[in-house]
């Protein structure tokens, strides 16, 4: 099991996850929204350069935001199939038959899976007919519906919470604040 602490000791770790994006569970119990949703910033040749910097000041405020829901304990999660998945998706739930195996009870055997490059969208999320549902920053997911994540989303499956991270983030991420004690 890959934590960010390892990350952060061994960056070159990060082989590890294949190039796969990848989910970060949270630290503690409860979620924090990380990305603003409804903030749409259109560039312009005008407002090029002003757009420019309120993005990297977003990135930085979400940056900073994840670092504070995360640890070094905080275990990180290809999204990748096993290479015996039976599966078209990426499946997450308690059964061992599941790409993503997690061990707490409020997950069903079969939970919700991951839908990788569809619709020129690198990664979407559904819940399968789980019994405690699905949230996406807090919102509950509608059931056999993929839905789009967005990098520093909160996802909760039962009780357990993940945010979703591209390798870029991750690796930035792990250099934000470097080892936390």
């Amino acid at each position: 099991m890959l934590t960010l602490g390892d990350l952060i000791q061994s960056p070159q770790r990060i082989r590890e996850l294949g190039g796969c994006d990848a989910l970060v569970a949270a630290a503690g119990v409860g979620e924090v929204v990380v990305r603003e949703t409804g903030r749409k910033r259109e560039p312009t040749m005008i407002f090029m350069h002003e757009t420019i910097q309120m993005m990297k000041a977003d990135k930085a405020d979400a940056l900073q935001k994840l670092r504070a829901v995360v640890s070094d304990q905080s275990v990180v999660v290809p999204l990748a199939k096993k290479p015996t998945s039976i599966w078209d998706h990426v499946t997450l739930g308690r059964s061992s038959s599941a790409d993503i195996v997690v061990d707490d009870p409020a997950i069903s055997g079969m939970h919700a899976n991951f839908a990788l490059n569809v619709d020129r969208h690198p990664v979407s999320v559904q819940d399968v007919g789980s019994s405690n549902g699905t949230f996406l920053n807090r919102v509950p997911l509608q059931p056999h519906s993929l839905t789009k994540l967005m990098v520093g989303d909160c996802v909760r499956f039962g009780q357990t919470v993940f945010y979703y991270v591209t390798q870029t983030l991750l690796l930035d991420l792990m250099s934000v604040t470097g080892p936390q004690s």
